[in-house]
């Protein structure tokens, strides 16, 4: 039964929040921001009532919803540099401040008195729309609420604040009334942000007295995102359902290479394990990928195909004249933050092709964008450029790299396979010829993968006694077997066994990542 409250709010969230306002104690005014998250979250405490709210998303005009519309927005976090601004938290007529609240107790707007004591900082922020999340999450995710009918995108607002050009997406500022201090989101974190929508007017160029209107979301209150779909049938059990994913991948997309297809899978489904003990997503790069005979810009196959399967993916066609053109790492200019293709959410999965890049000469932007690429494959890092400082933030991004050549133009990554496809007649083929599983094996890939991204598994130490074992008679054989071949041989262990859904590594994953190894380098022979 839906609560007489869930639809007040959902209506006139303005009339709830200062329904709660006057009958909040005054004694604990300070606190009233803090309750106005605990008590709107109550009202929508289940994901039921939360997806009865409207979500802002790249397909609907900012303009469609009315002044102070109730929203969710789920959005990666861009910039966290504006300076906090001043609010009054409470009117002369003893009226609710904040959240966009106007003082209509002022006669003409130039009445500027007003008690001190009542002033409060509030927190602003700049999001924008998860960046490379793909259209299958999206409708998941947002409760089957596209509609085509909606009006057409606004214009890209601040299209320098998104991390891919020219992609339609929501930009907007963000402001908060109760998390002050460390509780303040951090940059490329990933929020469910509920509030009150309405246009503000903003400075957009420091220095400037000229502002302009853009589109404010006033929170209420924030709910964490965490990955994850619906479950799948308990027919389709996941030994049956991985190996029918691997051949789908290989058939699909990579020209019958199921080899290719498992390091893929394994690639796209690792992360950050550890940072401190280095512990970071495989990457990988597939070696004599041919490049397209119709169009240098051409989509590989592949792009489409884990754009089926994966959340969060980008696919990043690199050439010298883009690699020299635009910045990949965010920078500052004149106090604003500009995005840059690697300002990523973590769990995202980048496909880089290198079919794009001839000779030629790489400049200076082109050097820094190839180290920033670099740093992040190599420690998960990102530095952010400011007029006199960088400041490093930590990814988690998994890169796979299509090389024309025995290896990666410019990137080193932990492996290199070189392809080897019954017919690559098929590696760039359209969307529309993709053979689609059932749309319930669809869903069971999917929940496969995304279980594999998000699971854990354990090391027991009678394994990794006998792996430490097994690697002192590997090194007698081979003194060219380094620490680090160990340490990549256990990561490829654990992702075969989340890919498995077991809970804890076996020596079955541990002799089949060997096994995929020394496949991997007959290979090169």
């Amino acid at each position: 039964m839906v609560s007489s409250l869930l639809v007040e709010a959902l209506s006139s969230p303005t009339d709830v929040l200062v329904s709660f306002y006057d009958t909040y104690d005054r004694e604990a005014i300070n606190e009233f921001p803090k309750a106005v998250a605990r008590y709107f979250s109550d009202i929508f405490r289940t994901e039921e009532a939360l997806l009865e709210i409207p979500p802002l998303i790249p397909l609907r005009s900012l303009s469609s919803y009315h002044d102070r519309a109730l929203v969710r927005f789920r959005a990666l976090v861009q910039d966290t540099s504006p300076s906090p601004e001043m609010y009054l938290s409470k009117f002369r007529d003893g009226r609710c401040g904040g959240w966009g609240l106007l003082d209509s107790s002022q006669s003409n707007g130039d009445d500027t008195e007003f008690d001190y004591n009542d002033l409060r900082d509030c927190t602003v922020l700049w999001a924008v729309s998860v960046p490379g999340e793909t259209v299958w999450y999206q409708t998941v995710s947002n409760g089957d609420v596209i509609d085509q009918s909606e009006l057409p995108p606004d214009g890209l607002l601040r299209a320098h604040k998104y991390p891919i050009p020219k992609e339609a997406h929501c930009g907007v500022q963000i402001k908060m009334y109760g998390n002050i201090g460390n509780d303040v989101p951090k940059t490329a974190d990933v929020l469910n942000f509920v509030g009150i929508l309405n246009n503000e007017p903003q400075v957009l160029v420091a220095g400037s007295d000229e502002a302009m209107m853009v589109p404010t979301l006033h929170v209420l209150f924030t709910r964490d995102h965490r990955l994850g779909i619906p479950k799948a049938p308990e027919d389709l059990t996941q030994q049956h359902i991985g190996e029918e994913l691997l051949d789908w991948i290989a058939d699909e997309a990579l020209g019958g290479d199921r080899d290719a297809a498992e390091w893929v899978l394994l690639a796209c489904t690792s992360r950050v394990q550890s940072r401190a003990r280095s512990l970071n997503p495989l990457s990988l790069t597939l070696a004599h990928f041919p490049s397209p005979m119709s169009s240098p810009s051409a989509v590989p196959t592949l792009s489409r195909v884990l754009s089926l399967l994966l959340p969060l993916q980008v696919t990043l066609p690199l050439s010298l004249d883009l690699l020299n053109s635009v910045p990949f790492a965010p920078e500052s200019v004149n106090e604003d933050l500009h995005s840059g293709y690697l300002q990523l959410a973590h769990g995202t999965t980048m496909l880089m092709t290198e079919g794009g890049i001839q000779e030629g000469k790489l400049v200076e932007r082109g050097v820094l964008n190839v180290r920033a690429i670099q740093q992040v494959i190599s420690t998960q890092t990102l530095a952010y450029k400011f007029p006199f400082s960088e400041f490093s933030f930590p990814t988690d991004i998994s890169f796979v790299i299509l090389a024309q050549g025995t290896k990666s133009a410019l990137f080193q990554t932990d492996f290199t396979l070189p392809l080897n496809p019954s017919s690559t007649s098929d590696l760039y083929k359209p969307k529309s010829n993709i053979k689609l599983p059932s749309v319930d094996k669809l869903d069971a890939f999917r929940r496969l993968v995304l279980s594999a991204k998000t699971g854990n598994i354990e090391l027991t130490e009678s394994i990794s006694e006998h792996i430490q074992e097994d690697f002192v008679k590997q090194r007698r054989a081979d003194n060219a077997i380094s620490p680090e071949d160990l340490k990549q041989t256990i990561t490829l262990a654990r992702l075969i066994g989340l890919t498995k859904q077991e809970g804890v590594v076996t020596l079955e994953g541990w002799e089949h990542a060997k096994e995929m190894n020394k496949r991997r380098k007959a290979r090169f022979t």
